[in-house]
């Protein structure tokens, strides 16, 4: 009956300490999570303005070329050119974006780290106890 108080503190501290683990693995995931929007946003501002800085420059270049073009009997091969260039690119492009999705790096991997510890280290602590009573 005289260790039911020791045992309630104890069951106190391991709450505790359980609570301070997880607040400590949530603030993790919040703060990878607000550096991974931080650089999807700025990533993406960045590539909307160069995709709209892209558009004029090959519309201008585009309209060049038909221009160019216009008075000669390549008229129609020009303009068949051009946009057969845009469908390369826009093709090679495509395949780039699907090469850097394939190998982009796992999402919240500190926090995936950090919960493997805790695990690798719960399952420890529990083989111990297992081994220590059989004493």
């Amino acid at each position: 009956m005289s260790e039911s108080p020791h045992l309630l503190s104890s069951l106190r501290t391991l709450a505790a300490t359980c609570v301070g683990i997880l607040r400590t693995r949530l603030e993790l995931v919040a703060i990878e999570l607000a550096e991974e929007k931080s650089r999807l946003m700025g990533m993406l501002l960045v590539a909307l303005a160069a995709l709209l800085c892209l558009t004029l420059g090959l519309m201008m270049f585009s309209f060049l070329i038909v221009v160019v073009f216009w008075d000669t009997e390549y008229r129609h091969l020009a303009i068949a050119l051009v946009g057969a260039a845009y469908l390369l690119v826009g093709l090679v492009m495509l395949f780039m974006v699907r090469r850097q999705a394939s190998h982009a790096p796992i999402a919240f991997d500190d926090t995936l780290a950090e919960l493997q510890r805790d695990r690798d280290m719960l399952a420890a602590v529990a083989d111990a106890d297992r081994g220590g009573d059989r004493s």
